[in-house]
């Protein structure tokens, strides 16, 4: 019977094996330049949740493997994100949208207050593609919609995609990878949005 126990214990354990948490923020973020001046005369922002296709509602890690079966989804097996990728794309967002200097503030989702602006970001791509046994790039895309809060009538709209070539091939070089696109990603929403506002310069890259 204790033998019968130690193997019932031991398929449970198998059956769910621990997975190593990987996060896009970087661990020492640089910090941002603020806008002069009084950030009274700023208008103030509120940031939708992100929206995201069904794929990437889970906090599963995904990739491609392009030089074998392009179209084929992967996913690793003991390798795992701290959150989702709206999840983690959103606290990215937030925080480099709140330190621009470019807002008087940045409400998020139903916190109280009355905005100006109302920014929607929808994530299309968040992924890590093989292109070779030891050589890929991160993925990111989505679309930013940036709108009148007092109607929702719509004021501009671009798309950004943007890759990072993986320090190396492995679970940890595609969250380095993925750091950094991501990074270009909020960067550029948060140029661009300033810059529609009003309220700075553009930092898009071609």
């Amino acid at each position: 019977m204790l033998a019968g126990l130690v193997l019932l214990a031991a398929g449970c354990a198998s059956s769910a094996p621990w997975r190593a948490p990987y996060d896009i923020t970087p661990p020492h973020p640089a910090p941002l330049a603020s806008s002069t001046g009084t950030t009274m005369m700023l208008p103030v922002l509120r940031v939708a949740r992100i929206s995201a296709a069904h794929w990437l509602k889970t906090d599963t890690y995904q990739y491609h493997l392009l030089y074998q079966e392009p179209q084929r989804l992967l996913a690793y097996r003991d390798a795992r994100w701290v959150g989702t990728p709206p999840q983690m794309m959103a606290n990215r967002l937030q925080h480099h949208l709140e330190d621009s200097g470019q807002w008087r503030a940045v409400l998020v989702g139903q916190s109280n207050g009355a905005a100006t602006w109302l920014l929607q970001v929808r994530l299309t791509e968040f992924v890590v593609n093989f292109s070779g046994p030891d050589a890929g790039r991160a993925l990111v895309a989505g679309t930013a919609t940036l709108m009148k809060a007092a109607d929702y009538q719509v004021v501009a709209q671009h798309s950004f995609r943007f890759t990072e070539t993986l320090p190396s091939a492995s679970a940890q070089g595609g969250a380095v990878a993925m750091a950094g696109a991501s990074e270009h990603f909020v960067t550029a929403v948060s140029g661009w949005a300033a810059q529609v506002a009003g309220t700075g310069k553009s930092t898009l890259r071609p």
